[in-house]
Parts: C-alpha cells; structure tokens; sequence
C-alpha cells in the first residue's frame, strides 16, 4: 500500500492559506483527494483532467490550487508541485514491494526449514533473462543444474540444512565452563562475572536489529577482549585483587608473564614463587 504523507502544518501553509476563504476548504479537500489517488495509481503526482472531472472539481477551484502553487498545469493532467521532495516515487514503490515480496518469500522457506533459493520473479534465473519473469527457461547445457529445479543444500547425514538467524540475546544466558576457561586463558585480567553482566544488561536494552546476533558466544568473547584492552597495564597485585581480578602471581601461574629470573622473579611483575612451575 502507498500512502499520501501529508504535513501536519499543512493547515496553517502559506500556501493554503493564500486561498480566498470561500474556496480555501474545497480546494485543501480536492488536494488531498488528488494525491491519495495519485499515490495509488502510482502516477508520481499527476491528476489527469477525467479524474477531475469525475470529482466534480469547478474550474475556480483548480485555479486556486495553481495559483497557490501546490499545482501546475501539463499536458492533459494537473500535477503537484515538489512531489518526488515528499512523496515516493513510483520506482521507489515499487522497488520496496519487490523486496518485501523477497522477504516473505525468505521467511516462508525458513519456516520450511530450506534456504531460500534464487526464483525467477525478477527476470533472471542463473543470470539469463526470463520473459516477464514469470516462466522459467530449462538450461540447454546438461553439464550445469537445471534452474527450474533447485537442489536442497543437505547436510552428510541428509538432513536439509538452514541458515542460523539472529536471535536476542537469550534469558538464560549463563557462562559454560569452556567460555570461563577460555577467558582465564585469553583475558585473566577481566572479572568474568561483572563483565558478563554488564554484557547482558547492554545487550537486553538495545532495540531492534541491531540488538539481535547470529552467535551470542562470540559476541561475549568480543566484548571480554575488548574490556581487556581497557584494563590498566600497570595495577599492582593488591588492587588487582581488591576488585577481583588475578593477583600478578596468578598471572605468572596462567602463564601470562613467563619470564623469570635465576632466583625465581618474574622479569615483569616481580612475582617470586617458591615453586617455578615453567
């Protein structure tokens, strides 16, 4: 459906209101009347003088609308002025039906479980036009698929295989015991669990697309390394362990120092450990 879009100052414009009083309501009511029609038919803004006429709009009527120059007058037809500046186009129109019907079409063959193959509705099948894009051509060559017939990705077990969707971030999120290994190992210097609840509470307030994500481990591991770009280089071990984080000999212990002295120090903290477990 297209629509009409009006202005909500429309009734105080200049332009409507430098119509004489007597003609001012008639001539707003033909204009809206006008561009609903216009919009429908997709004439981008052109009245044709039988529609005027069918409406029963008188001659001064349609002056006014000129002369306040919501209207000119062409060949055959009155048309808006500064249509394509507030109304689509009906190239616009018709390019966002093509995609909507893309997108249903997607989403029915998701629901089937199958990922929507390439139809010919838009005139081309394995890139060779089809006439009107309505009935397909069957490939001349037998070395390639027949594009009439598109095969089912399957998996090796035969089963049809589906693209992943993006998903919110599920309520039950929670840290398995690879993902915290994984973060000791990576990021020892991150609070897994502070992290991570900030993680969750971001990523529950954000609307819309962009809050949805194909893999929601992968998208935690991102926000761990990057709250572990953002973690001081230089914190001592008792502050690192007033706020939760691995002491440096803990870190020397993980194996994120490695270095150490003939008497056992770590060349980088300082760390000395009674056993050297390197």
């Amino acid at each position: 459906m297209a629509w009409f879009k009006v202005d909500d100052g429309f009734h105080a414009s200049h332009k409507l209101q430098s119509i004489p009083a007597r003609h001012r309501f008639a001539a707003a009511g033909l204009w809206v009347v006008a561009g609903s029609w216009a919009a429908n038919q997709l004439t981008d803004g052109n009245v044709p003088d039988y529609m005027l006429k069918t409406w029963g709009a008188t001659p001064a009527v349609i002056e006014c609308l000129v002369n306040a120059g919501l209207w000119s007058r062409v060949q055959g037809a009155y048309t808006f002025c500064s249509w394509r500046e507030y109304q689509p186009s009906k190239a616009d129109v018709e390019a966002e039906r093509a995609a909507s019907r893309a997108r249903m079409r997607e989403i029915r063959a998701r629901r089937k479980g199958v990922v929507p193959q390439n139809d010919a509705e838009n005139g081309e099948v394995f890139g060779r036009t089809v006439p009107n894009g309505s009935e397909s051509v069957r490939n001349p060559d037998p070395t390639r698929p027949d594009p009439t017939r598109p095969t089912k990705e399957t998996t090796p077990k035969g089963v049809v295989s589906a693209r992943k969707r993006a998903t919110r971030i599920p309520d039950e999120f929670t840290i398995t015991n690879s993902m915290r290994e994984w973060a000791t190992n990576t990021v020892p210097w991150v609070n897994i669990n502070d992290s991570t609840a900030r993680f969750i509470d971001y990523w529950r307030g954000v609307s819309g697309q962009r809050g949805t994500k194909v893999d929601w481990e992968a998208t935690w591991r991102n926000w761990l390394r990057k709250d572990s770009d953002n973690q001081p280089t230089n914190i001592t071990p008792s502050a690192a362990a007033s706020i939760g984080r691995p002491s440096a000999a803990d870190q020397c212990l993980l194996g994120v120092h490695g270095k150490r002295t003939a008497t056992n120090e770590c060349v980088v903290c300082g760390e000395r450990l009674e056993d050297n477990p390197f």
